[in-house]
């Protein structure tokens, strides 16, 4: 009969219908997520671009205030010395005294 024949036709003509609309949507779906990989790849790398800059001006301040310390550590070592080898005869009368060695 003509309308079944009809009904069968709508039918595949459904099912392809259905089918394409299924592989559009894969295909939109697919080009969207390698869109988003790259963006997320972009934003990784920029992130990584950020970081490195911080921690190499990071390294630079920690090395000039390094350097900045070590020449305050050893001029007060030398003032320290100093000030020992000038006061080393009061220092050591002063010893002697508290030791009771005074005569």
């Amino acid at each position: 009969m003509p309308i079944f024949e009809w009904v069968e036709e709508i039918e595949d003509i459904y099912e392809n219908l259905i089918e394409n609309a299924k592989k559009e949507s894969l295909e939109d779906i697919e080009k969207l997520n390698a869109s988003l990989e790259k963006d997320i790849e972009k934003k990784n790398l920029k992130n990584q671009e950020v970081i490195s800059s911080a921690l190499a001006t990071l390294s630079e301040e920690v090395n000039e205030k390094n350097s900045k310390f070590g020449e305050l550590i050893s001029k007060l070592c030398s003032k320290i010395e100093k000030n020992y080898y000038g006061n080393k005869e009061g220092l050591m009368i002063l010893i002697f005294e508290k030791l009771g060695f005074d005569f």
